[in-house]
């Protein structure tokens, strides 16, 4: 999607997480139309607001905020949690199989 000149570019992009979820769309609200009335001047974002339902929302710009990094510790416990997930699934389906 090329972004006429005359627009200000988008501050975030597509499937970027951020802290509110994940953006699905982008909407420009071009000076003087209705949907700047509506929704403010600039850039509006579709968030998907979890990744287990379909609810999103829509946020201006100024109201997305990005997501924290996680630390390397928050990182690691993740990574054990599904490894212990994996394990229990690997030994589910290997008793179904015998």
């Amino acid at each position: 999607m090329k972004i006429p000149n005359s627009w200000i570019p988008p501050k975030y992009y597509l499937g970027q997480r951020v802290k509110q979820g994940e953006i699905t769309g982008l909407e420009y609200h071009p000076p003087g139309t209705r949907r700047a009335y509506e929704l403010g001047q600039g850039w509006s974002y579709t968030v998907l607001l979890d990744d287990y339902c379909d609810s999103v929302d829509i946020f201006k710009e100024s109201q997305v905020e990005l997501a924290t990094p996680k630390s390397h510790k928050e990182i690691k416990e993740l990574i054990d949690q599904h490894l212990v997930r994996i394990a229990a699934l690997t030994e589910q389906l290997e008793g179904e199989q015998a």
